[in-house]
């Protein structure tokens, strides 16, 4: 089994050195979102492994899946309504692309690749929260479309600092769900990063982070709400098929 990632940066599930936007672990440095992508991995496999240790993780950017689509298909996507919202659209195709470079990856290190697409879902207070589910199932959509199986839509609502906010003392992993109604805006009064910030009293960097998840003063498998459950059950249908030889 090996993984690729792909994020909006290094805050989240990381970035390569040195500014390239394709790269193999021994210059990818992860961010809070690979470390949780990696003990959830390493949980559902219930033995010890991390892939992240073992340098079986790759990296590509969004800038890269913007450069390299993949190839127009004939059936068209559909999503709710006759209009394709772009942003949506968007997501679909970053799945696509990302799913042709898992192929590609597959051949190269002769292991099932598992390709796992993190998007913020939403960076306002509008409406367009709603369209959650849409971008979750567009995601889905790009890797089916693709023909990609092994594909897993990371989808925060609205955003990571929520999922991780849900860890803090703050919250305690209790009544989180509220969290998802919050704005992702950082514009916003009182947006998430600063309440994230302010549980943290001011450590919330993205390497201390990384520090409270590998020290487990945050436990990535106690965060619940409802679009980090979709994570975290889309992920361990995937590693179980993969484990059962698909």
């Amino acid at each position: 089994m090996y993984i690729l990632l792909s994020g909006e940066g290094p805050g989240d599930i990381g970035a390569c050195e040195v500014g390239a936007d394709c790269c193999a672990r021994e210059q990818f440095t992860e961010g809070p979102m690979a470390v949780i992508v990696d003990q959830l991995i390493e949980q559902s496999l219930d033995y010890d492994m991390s892939h992240l240790d073992c340098h079986r993780v790759s990296f590509v950017s969004e800038g890269y899946l913007k450069s390299n689509c993949a190839p127009r298909i004939k059936k068209p996507m559909s999503l709710r309504g006759k209009k394709k919202p772009a942003e949506t659209k968007y997501f679909y195709e970053n799945a696509r692309a990302l799913a042709v470079k898992a192929e590609q990856l597959s051949k190269e290190v002769n292991d099932v690749v598992i390709a796992i697409l993190f998007r913020d879902s939403d960076g306002t207070a509008s409406a367009g929260r709603g369209l959650w589910a849409d971008k979750r199932n567009s995601v889905q959509k790009g890797f089916s479309d693709a023909n990609y199986e092994f594909g897993v839509a990371m989808i925060p609502k609205p955003k990571s600092e929520a999922w991780l906010l849900c860890a803090s003392s703050k919250y305690d992993y209790r009544d989180c769900e509220k969290l998802e109604h919050e704005s992702g805006n950082d514009k916003a009064p009182n947006p998430l990063k600063s309440q994230l910030n302010d549980a943290l009293d001011g450590q919330s960097s993205s390497c201390r982070l990384k520090q409270m998840l590998k020290d487990r003063q945050i436990v990535a498998e106690k965060i619940s709400m409802p679009s980090f459950n979709a994570f975290k059950s889309d992920l361990k249908d995937v590693v179980a098929r993969v484990t059962a030889g698909h």
